[in-house]
């Protein structure tokens, strides 16, 4: 008799263990997962007055695309609890309206569509700390790398590129067992950016526009929902604000026409919605 009781306590333990949901605040950063997105970009070049009477190129439009998130939250190490990684990567294309002036006086203005593709990855690394049972606040330091393929329809190609280093702060909370909400703000240095132009006899001999060091904000909201045993639906909006500093291009060709790249300011509106498989 008490043998069986053992066992069925035993047992019992275990169903009991089993149906334990697991943290789900844990569960939200150990995914891979794929999304749909949507990108709404609006650029705008910053011409002195004197250069083109106070008129800049503008470019905008939305920009469908997909996103591919592979994060990891465990105690891997002993001294290092809720140790945190995560690599993200965006791809993004399509049109976007091309308003011009071009930067020699007497020149006509143009207006055309840059047939835009834009990716971005960026690596994350940092430790959760518990604020309270549902809460959570994971500090962690940032380094990617952006490209925009700037395609101008009978005008010229041009490939910004520039790699990222910088912190963040993300806060999770979960208001019910299967629903995590969240909010990240980063701040990232644009490092060793430049614009190369190509596509045209004459942009090929023109040589790189190296640009300065600048800064790069963004802010998000997302949320996470646990559907059934490992898959998870998620979600959320973004905001991202960058600017490229501009400069010279660095061929003779280039410094003989005076030619060069503008500081430029980007505005990206995105929003994503996906699946992910949770392996915690």
């Amino acid at each position: 008799m008490g043998y069986l009781t053992a066992c069925c306590l035993t047992v019992g333990s275990d169903v009991a263990q089993a149906a334990t949901p697991s943290n789900p605040l844990l569960a939200a950063n150990n995914e891979i997962g794929i999304a749909a997105t949507g990108t709404l970009m609006n650029y705008q070049e910053h011409f002195s007055p004197a250069q083109t009477h106070g008129k800049s190129d503008t470019e905008s439009g939305w920009m469908p695309g997909f996103a591919v998130n592979y994060s990891l939250m465990g105690d891997y190490f002993h001294a290092l609890p809720n140790l945190y990684f995560d690599v993200h990567y965006d791809y993004a294309s399509g049109g976007l309206h091309y308003q011009g002036f071009l930067q020699k006086p007497g020149l006509p203005n143009v207006q055309g569509t840059d047939n835009a593709t834009t990716q971005r990855v960026l690596a994350r690394l940092g430790m959760g700390f518990h604020v309270g049972q549902r809460m959570l606040l994971t500090p962690y330091v940032a380094g990617g790398y952006q490209r925009w393929n700037r395609n101008l329809s009978a005008i010229q190609e041009e490939v910004y590129h520039a790699a990222l280093v910088g912190a963040g702060l993300r806060y999770q909370f979960s208001p019910v067992s299967r629903l995590v909400l969240s909010a990240n703000v980063e701040g990232l240095a644009i490092v060793g950016g430049a614009m190369t132009p190509s596509g045209t006899p004459l942009a090929d001999h023109l040589g790189t526009a190296p640009f300065e060091t600048s800064g790069e904000e963004k802010i998000a909201l997302n949320a996470d929902y646990q559907l059934s045993g490992p898959w998870h639906v998620f979600g959320g909006l973004n905001f991202t604000h960058f600017n490229y500093t501009g400069g010279r291009l660095n061929s003779p060709l280039a410094t003989h026409l005076g030619s060069f790249e503008p500081p430029s300011s980007t505005n990206l509106l995105g929003m994503d919605l996906g699946l992910a498989y949770a392996f915690s």
